[in-house]
């Protein structure tokens, strides 16, 4: 799939966006499909309890997209939004943390922030490792307008790919919180 939403100066066209909701909307009804599979695949085995902590997965992951999309960022939400369908490497989990805030000023730092991260997840992993990354935005920190949480589990097969990150001083956020070990990472970055 194509990303659109890296082309910023170049003009689209509307058969370029056309197609790109096209195939967003397929991904999305495959997964929508593959869920309801589920509850269906349960409830002819009688697993009555199991189709409740299913539905009630979709309920949550559903509420954490709505204010993820209303948060005003664009870029941000795309890539979350559309991060599992693209990759192999892990899995992306997401929440937003606090009431919902016009973030909007933050859009391209948060995106260029975390495709940094995503990029450098996956040339430190091992690809043949079950890998999770649950990111969670707080929008209602005492001291900042937004901090981004990370957390890893899985396999760091080359934990080195981090250590520029980690060392570097970074105009649009502060590296709060950094702590790597072959099967976990756990962040806090701050944005200002």
């Amino acid at each position: 799939m194509k990303d659109v939403s890296k082309k910023q100066e170049e003009p689209v066209s509307d058969a370029a966006l056309i197609n790109e909701l096209i195939q967003l909307m397929g991904h999305f009804r495959h997964d929508w499909m593959n869920k309801l599979q589920l509850i269906k695949g349960n409830l002819s085995l009688q697993k009555y309890d199991r189709v409740v902590e299913i539905i009630d997965e979709m309920v949550i992951d559903a509420k954490h997209e709505s204010k993820l999309s209303n948060l005003k960022t664009p870029h941000l939400a795309f890539d979350f939004l559309t991060f599992n369908w693209k990759s192999r490497y892990m899995r992306l989990e997401y929440e937003v943390l606090g009431e919902i805030k016009d973030l909007s000023a933050y859009d391209q730092k948060l995106s260029n922030l975390m495709r940094k991260l995503f990029h450098l997840f996956g040339l430190a992993v091992n690809n043949e490792s079950e890998n999770h990354l649950t990111v969670s935005l707080q929008t209602d920190h005492p001291d900042r307008q937004l901090i981004v949480y990370l957390d890893f589990h899985g396999t760091i097969a080359n934990a080195d790919v981090f250590d520029e990150f980690r060392k570097s001083r970074y105009e649009d956020f502060d590296v709060m919180q950094f702590e790597l070990t072959g099967h976990e990472c756990v962040a806090e970055i701050g944005m200002n």
